[in-house]
């Protein structure tokens, strides 16, 4: 598993054997200001990620954040599209209105989003999605 950042707002690692990029949102971004590396990390760990990578994102301990942060999700969403993402898991939040944000986003750039409930659950779906297609 390579870090590429992990810190009290998010982490992202990239696991070659898998081809997966992995994504953990913590707590509550008051603007783009507090996480000042996140597009670059996320430029970063596209590059490290091979065409088909998937993405198993962790949503459970992410606020409802405001406009300017959620412009900077859209941003990386759609440079994931670019990138030739292949499937999108993501763990349930427990903030009502985040779920909202998030779905709203994945939808923004015409992809779905597999939606679970742990991460267990979200690795074995998309180890057997990628299994299916080889």
């Amino acid at each position: 598993m390579i870090a590429v950042s992990n810190n009290q707002y998010y982490g992202l690692n990239y696991d070659r054997t898998k081809n997966r990029i992995y994504l953990r949102i913590n707590n509550y971004w008051k603007s783009p200001d507090v996480v000042p590396t996140y597009m670059s990390d996320w430029d970063q760990v596209i590059e490290l990620a091979k065409p088909g990578f998937t993405l198993l994102a962790d949503f459970r301990n992410m606020l409802t954040h405001p406009t300017s942060v959620k412009e900077m999700h859209e941003a990386i969403a759609n440079r994931l599209a670019e990138s030739n993402i292949s499937y999108v898991a993501e763990v349930s939040l427990t903030d009502r209105i985040a779920v909202l944000q998030v779905s709203g986003v994945w939808k923004q750039i015409g992809k779905g989003s597999i939606k679970v409930a742990d991460i267990v659950l979200g690795e074995h779906i998309l180890d057997q999605l990628m299994g299916a297609e080889q």
